[in-house]
């Protein structure tokens, strides 16, 4: 009986010159520089090593009435023969071979974003053709764009507001007043919101809770309909029961944004719109509530990933081929008739490994290109967090 060879390449790889907290993080018009290293175990030809480079933007979700709906956008489709023998194979010995690339992203590209009811992300992938049928290898290495939004001055202003309403039990009545201040609406991911604010209640009603978050708002389309969906980005809470003149006031209260958010309005998507607001609510017994919310702007601002000045290689992308009709999605297309595949690396890294919250929950639903997760459309006052709770700097003031 014969024995099936078994396959020369022990690993197949993608490293990327550009590394930020095991995060590979670039900005519109940023180059993209690295290497695919394959890895022998004993020495074989190769006939191809083909890159490609795709980024695209989906949403997916179902209505009771109309079925499933779907869009998609595409702001990446390019390709490059690394290495083509064009019918004379390559022999390599046994060990490791780097073969270099680089690719100019374009200028209009959105920032990655995963979401309840869509995505923009960013993928890698090399192919690497064996002399036989079977000795095809295909590594992906997934990327993080992030766009520099610049913050208009008028939002670094302070804000102040307040928050009045009368509350009637028990043939009683009285109010429930709130003073808020904010040190600004505009900031960039990893800058904290300080929050200066004093809660006071003269009401017949039991105050039960004091909370402020951050929320993001999620907007998608698809085929003319949209749906919207909320979460809490971070939030701070105080579950400290105020009677009849009681008084809460927080004093120089932070509210993190984490680091890896998208900036507001995720310009350059057309069917995924973000949108954030900072919430003020005040949970009340018989399940009344008092609350507020202020639109925040958040931008992006990356330090350390400034692009280079004056200086541009505007033939970086030369070799790159864009399109439907490109050799690699030929290749590709070839392959898949294969009944064997050698997968040289999982489409994303290991849960553990993701350090990008954005990463998170929704990175195995969207490999080997499938679409983002599928779900119903639900109230849009019910949030999910993405951040943990922290405890703040409280103190009781008697009125």
């Amino acid at each position: 009986m014969a024995v099936a060879k078994q396959s020369p390449f022990e690993s197949v790889t993608i490293n990327l010159e550009h590394d930020i907290d095991e995060q590979y993080q670039y900005q519109p018009g940023e180059i993209i520089r690295g290497k695919i290293v394959i890895h022998l175990h004993r020495s074989t030809l190769v006939e191809s090593v083909y890159l490609t480079i795709t980024g695209e933007g989906i949403c997916a979700w179902e209505e009771e009435y109309v079925g499933a709906l779907e869009s998609k956008e595409i702001y990446i489709d390019a390709s490059q023969a690394i290495f083509d023998a064009e019918g004379l194979a390559r022999y390599l010995e046994k060990g490791f071979h780097q073969f270099p690339f680089e690719y100019r992203l374009p200028d209009n590209v959105p920032s990655s974003f995963i979401g309840k009811f869509g995505s923009v992300t960013y993928i890698l992938k090399a192919i690497v053709q064996g002399e036989r049928q079977g000795d095809t290898t295909i590594a992906t290495e997934p990327f993080l764009v992030m766009r520099k939004y610049l913050l208009p001055d008028e939002l670094s202003e302070p804000l102040k507001t307040k928050l009045a309403k009368t509350y009637f039990s028990m043939c009683s009545w009285g109010k429930v007043n709130a003073d808020i201040h904010l040190n600004r609406t505009g900031f960039v991911p990893g800058e904290d919101i300080c929050l200066q604010a004093e809660v006071q209640n003269h009401s017949p009603l039991r105050i039960t809770a004091i909370q402020a978050g951050l929320l993001m708002e999620s907007t998608y389309r698809a085929q003319k309909n949209i749906i919207a969906y909320k979460q809490i980005v971070n939030k701070r809470r105080d579950d400290y029961e105020l009677i009849d003149g009681d008084g809460r006031r927080w004093q120089n209260v932070r509210i993190g944004i984490p680091a890896y958010v998208p900036e507001s309005f995720l310009e350059g998507c057309d069917i995924i719109d973000l949108s954030y607001k900072f919430q003020f609510r005040i949970e009340l017994s018989s399940g009344k509530e008092l609350k507020t919310e202020i639109p925040i702007t958040v931008g992006a601002n990356p330090r350390g990933l400034e692009l280079p000045g004056p200086e541009r290689k505007d033939d970086v992308n030369i070799h790159w081929t864009m399109g439907p009709r490109d050799l690699a999605k030929q290749q590709m297309e070839e392959q898949r008739e294969m009944s064997a595949w050698t997968i040289a690396s999982p489409e994303f890294r290991d849960r553990e490994q993701v350090m990008n919250p954005l990463f998170r929950n929704e990175s195995e639903k969207l490999s080997n290109g499938d679409r983002p997760h599928v779900g119903n459309a639900h109230n849009e006052d019910s949030y999910d967090e993405i951040a943990p709770d922290y405890p703040g700097s409280k103190e009781d003031t008697r009125l």
